[in-house]
């Protein structure tokens, strides 16, 4: 920001704020070059000079919780009032979607939540979404400072508000939260270009297709983008349509399995539109009735044609397509679906849900797992310049600079973090990259120790137990390692999740979980359990293996009558459903079909919502494998 002639704060800077307790906290902001500026509060007064680039700053005594009135600040003929102060705790919390999605999404199951919330001491700010390639000074803000009441929780974060009302009712102070989270966005999108050093890939995307965009420009340069890309979807369309033909020849085309994402395929990058060929055989005979073809949710949008006549189109990313088949369409023996897929940003495919992907034919269900034809038809990174423009967001640093890097002056108690569906195809890579992020706000926020509180994966998609494969497994494992940094802490949510949607509705477990690890690593309830059993150990005992946990607790327990979601296998790898035991405070896991068994996996799938090891304090356990 240039050198100005009037007096400017930063938009966090306002009426209602909280300041955090037991600690010094900056002011600062903008006046004329070499002006004076005064602020008087709590009966102190304190004095700084705009610099050379016309920025001030004033550091302020600590303080207790509580209310302090307001502040006055004046420089020149310039003055400010902030009213209504606190003093209490203040969180960061940020993400994607999960910690983005506010109270208002949820009005029917929190309804006595959201019209007894009113409290004057717990309060919000929540940043506007925006990114940019360079350290902005300020951020522009969706909802400024709010106390909670029955129309303002509308607007802040569901996960977000049940961790401060969790604090709130233990702590008795007041609490903020400054709310800084996108929908859908990776790690990546949220460290600093600093930290891009550390990945090859990301830094060289930044310096080549960042960098250099200029961002006082980027509605003229979206728009142009936009309508070079619409052209280009009709041009897509006219080769689409010669593709849906039975006798259409796929050589060329990559060889995919389905249901699936293109992720998986080799392209975690692709936004745009692809084509998938599915062939299907139908008995003689069957081939003049009806039926009805069952596809997973597709992100974002298909349309669906079998044997070169369009059978439906859906544009809901996370709904189910059920699509009527009418009788003259099928022919004996073999049939081709055809599949115009449009992705607009993240995942893009049909959602890994075999049960949901048959043609349903009468009393008979013809199954479509397994091999496929794929070809992308037009990538949005192929608009502009190499720029998608549509998912912007998703480069790396940009949130960082945008959103995270204006609030740096800000003392906040800690942060908490739900984020990773965006990362799950990467899960490897999110072993090193998480971390990363975690030491990047420590060294940037200045402090060391900083809590850092995050949400483990949710339960999503179908189980998946042989391939014993699974992305998001990989990802809940990565987080569970980065439990080795200080001061971090893990809300496990496997129990809590959706098969069937990546956007869970129980957010009050969701934040009441990460209050348990705020209490327990920030505010001295060292007595309390903050989380439920994790794996410490395995010991093989003839044809079984015995499991040891930390965070025990008052001790394990098994929510049903018969403990699940454990497999085990031997050297092969080959993992079966296991037998698992309770003796004790240690598991024992068991097939009859391993004789001689090696590993043993728990909860390890997309969705394991059968897993049900708790400790006696309510806590499920973490998924976890005995060996990689």
């Amino acid at each position: 920001m240039n050198a100005v002639a009037q007096l400017k704060l930063p938009s966090v800077i306002d009426d209602n704020m909280i300041l955090q307790q037991n600690k010094a906290n900056t002011i600062w902001g903008w006046a004329a070059v070499g002006e004076k500026v005064n602020i008087q509060f709590m009966n102190r007064n304190y004095h700084a000079t705009a610099d050379k680039k016309g920025e001030w700053k004033i550091v302020l005594s600590p303080e207790k919780a509580g209310p302090s009135g307001d502040m006055i600040i004046t420089s020149g003929k310039d003055n400010r009032t902030i009213k209504n102060i606190l003093f209490g705790e203040v969180w960061l919390c940020s993400g994607q979607s999960n910690m983005e999605f506010t109270m208002s999404g949820f009005m029917d199951l929190y309804k006595s939540e959201i019209s007894n919330s009113k409290d004057k001491d717990l309060r919000f700010v929540v940043v506007k979404n925006s990114f940019g390639n360079k350290e902005a000074r300020d951020v522009l803000l969706k909802n400024k400072w709010s106390s909670v009441d029955s129309v303002s929780i509308l607007n802040c974060s569901a996960v977000a508000y049940f961790f401060a009302k969790k604090l709130r009712e233990r702590l008795r102070v007041p609490v903020g939260l400054v709310v800084s989270s996108w929908s859908g966005t990776p790690a990546q999108s949220w460290v600093d270009t600093a930290t891009l050093k550390e990945f090859s890939y990301y830094n060289k995307l930044y310096n080549k297709s960042v960098k250099p965009i200029d961002f006082s420009s980027i509605d003229s340069l979206k728009k142009e983008a936009e309508d070079l890309y619409r052209k280009k979807i009709k041009e897509a369309a006219g080769s689409f349509h010669k593709m849906t033909a039975i006798e259409y020849d796929t050589t060329g085309w990559e060889k995919a399995s389905l249901p699936g994402i293109w992720e998986t395929l080799g392209h975690p990058d692709l936004d745009g539109i692809a084509a998938y060929r599915i062939s299907f055989t139908i008995p003689a005979g069957e081939e003049n009735r009806s039926a009805f073809l069952h596809l997973p949710a597709i992100d974002d949008i298909d349309s669906t044609y079998i044997n070169g006549v369009f059978i439906g189109s859906h544009n809901v990313w996370n709904q189910l397509r059920v699509y009527n088949v009418p009788a003259n369409i099928l022919r004996p023996g073999k049939n081709i679906i055809t599949i115009w897929v449009e992705d607009g940003g993240g995942g893009g495919g049909l959602n890994m849900d075999t049960e949901n992907y048959y043609l349903q034919l009468g009393e008979k269900q013809i199954a479509l797992k397994g091999d496929a034809a794929f070809k992308i038809l037009l990538s949005m990174d192929s608009i502009g310049a190499g720029i998608n423009f549509a998912s912007l967001q998703n480069y790396p640093s940009v949130l960082f600079n945008a959103m995270i890097a204006p609030l740096l002056p800000v003392n906040m108690a800690g942060v908490i973090w739900y984020q990773g569906e965006s990362n799950a195809s990467v899960y490897k890579e999110y072993r090193k990259l998480f971390p990363a992020l975690i030491n990047n706000w420590r060294t940037r926020f200045k402090q060391k120790d900083l809590p850092f509180l995050f949400v483990q994966l949710s339960s999503y998609n179908p189980d998946i137990i042989e391939p014993a494969e699974s992305d998001w497994a990989g990802l809940r494992e990565a987080q569970t390692e980065t439990l080795k940094l200080p001061n971090t802490g893990m809300a496990v949510t496997i129990d809590v999740g959706d098969q069937k949607d990546i956007h869970p509705k129980r957010k009050k477990e969701v934040g009441y979980r990460l209050a348990a690890n705020a209490l327990n690593i920030s505010y001295g309830y060292k007595n309390e359990v903050p989380a439920g059993p994790l794996y410490r150990s395995s010991k093989r005992m003839g044809s079984s293996i015995k499991i040891s946990f930390n965070n025990i607790g008052k001790g394990l327990e098994v929510k049903g009558q018969t403990l699940m979601g454990f497999t085990i296998a031997g050297a092969d790898k080959k993992f079966v459903e296991a037998t698992a035991v309770l003796k004790g405070n240690e598991v024992i896991v068991s097939s009859p079909a391993v004789n001689s068994p090696m590993y043993v996996r728990y909860a390890w799938a997309n969705a394991p919502m059968d897993a049900n090891l708790y400790n006696k304090d309510g806590f499920p356990a973490s998924p976890f494998r005995t060996s990689k």
